[in-house]
C-alpha cells in the first residue's frame, strides 16, 4: 500500500498543529488546511486517504463537506470532530458517508485509533477490489 496520508483540517492552529505533529511522529504522511478551496484541491489530487475534518470550515458545515469530499473521493474516509452532540447532527453527518464522529476536546488515543481504523477499511476495501469474483465456489446444480 502506498504511503498513509492523513489530512488535517481542523480550525484551531493549536489542533492543528498538535494532531499533526502526533500523526507524523507515528509514521503517517500528514497535510494541513483551513481553506475550503485547498481541502478540495488536496482531496482531489487522490493522495488523501482519511482526512479528519472539524466541523465547520470558513462557515461551510462538516455535512457538507463530506458530502463533496465523498463525491470527489469515495474511497476518503473520514473522521468529524464537533462540539455538537445532537441526535441530527450524527445522522446527517452518517447519512453524509463519515467513517466516525469524535467528540471536542479531541482525546489523542481515541483520534489515533480511528485514524488506524480507517486506513484497515481502506485496505480490506482495496484488497477486494482486485478479487476476481466468479472464482467464488458457488452451488452446483444436482
Amino acid at each position: 500500500m502506498k504511503s498513509k496520508t492523513v489530512l488535517i483540517a481542523l480550525q484551531d492552529d493549536r489542533w492543528n498543529s498538535s494532531l499533526s505533529t502526533f500523526f507524523h511522529e507515528n509514521g503517517y504522511r500528514v497535510e494541513t488546511g483551513k481553506v475550503v478551496s485547498d481541502l478540495i484541491r488536496k482531496v482531489r489530487n487522490g493522495k488523501i486517504q482519511v482526512i479528519v475534518l472539524d466541523d465547520e470550515i470558513e462557515g461551510v458545515k462538516a455535512c457538507d463537506l463530506v458530502s463533496l469530499f465523498k463525491k470527489i473521493n469515495e474511497k476518503a474516509q473520514i473522521i468529524v470532530v464537533s462540539s455538537e452532540t445532537s441526535l441530527g447532527l450524527a445522522k446527517r453527518l452518517r447519512g453524509a458517508g463519515i467513517f466516525y464522529h469524535a467528540m471536542k476536546p479531541i482525546d489523542l488515543d481515541e483520534i489515533k485509533s480511528a485514524v488506524e481504523c480507517a486506513f484497515e477499511k481502506i485496505e480490506r476495501e482495496s484488497k477486494k477490489e482486485g478479487f476476481i469474483p466468479f472464482f467464488i465456489p458457488g452451488r452446483v446444480p444436482a
